[in-house]
């Protein structure tokens, strides 16, 4: 049996083969696209978000909010990148360093990662889809192969993310994974878990004591609740 320092060693060096091995899928699939693409920075910039350093971190934020989805579109590098995103999360790569997002709130890695899963979850929820089709014409899950289905195929392990962090002792991470679930949770295939989330906004709203955290926790709390109620009843489509 491998001594632990050495066993470490070797999975850090696995984790940092499969988070290039991620990169490199992102980079194939945007070179596959009509966008223009790759951005020569784009590769560099997304391995920063797996360092220590806050500026390239920093940098590789920027990098994840401008390059993947762009209201209506989700573009085909997407998938690959909320699989990186997950990657990072599970691995807690750069995870405890505190950086400012591209919209200036301050909060560890993995609080923005999260903010990040949940806009991509929201992207291709069924009322984007219902955009999309008004603006476009036709229905962006036309094609099972589309980037639409690829980030919907992944809402189970984005969901399973969040849920892992809804404990966290940072009230940072703590709310991005509760207001991840409560985007995620909307998803048919993700009803059942409604009452936790629900349980998990009323337990921050009630140890929350700044005012703009209690607000949003109360009205997390009251949108879970509705929809819990509206899906049990009889006869009520359920809320997607």
């Amino acid at each position: 049996m491998a001594p632990p320092v050495l066993w470490h060693h070797a999975a850090v060096a696995e984790g940092r083969a499969e988070l290039h091995s991620i990169v490199d899928d992102i980079m194939r699939a945007g070179g596959a696209g009509e966008e223009s693409w790759p951005d020569p920075g784009l590769r560099a910039s997304l391995h920063g978000l797996a360092a220590d350093d806050p500026q390239p971190i920093t940098a590789g934020l920027s990098c994840l909010w401008a390059s993947f989805i762009e209201y209506p579109n989700v573009f085909e590098p997407a998938v690959p990148a909320v699989r990186y995103v997950l990657a990072l999360l599970d691995r807690k790569a750069g995870g405890d360093t505190v950086v400012r997002s591209p919209d200036g709130r301050l909060r560890p890695l993995r609080g923005h990662l999260l903010t990040w899963l949940a806009a991509a979850a929201d992207a291709v929820g069924d009322v984007r889809v219902r955009e999309f089709a008004e603006l476009a014409g036709r229905s962006p899950l036309e094609h099972p192969g589309s980037a639409w289905h690829g980030v919907r195929l992944l809402r189970s392990r984005m969901y399973v993310a969040a849920a892992a962090l809804l404990d966290d002792p940072d009230p940072g991470v703590r709310q991005e994974a509760i207001a991840a679930a409560v985007v995620l949770v909307r998803a048919p295939e993700l009803a059942a878990h409604r009452e936790r989330i629900a349980a998990a906004a009323r337990a921050f709203l009630d140890a929350c004591t700044d005012p703009q955290r209690r607000r949003w926790a109360e009205a997390a709390f009251r949108e879970l609740s509705a929809a819990t109620r509206t899906s049990a009843e009889p006869g009520v489509v359920r809320y997607r």
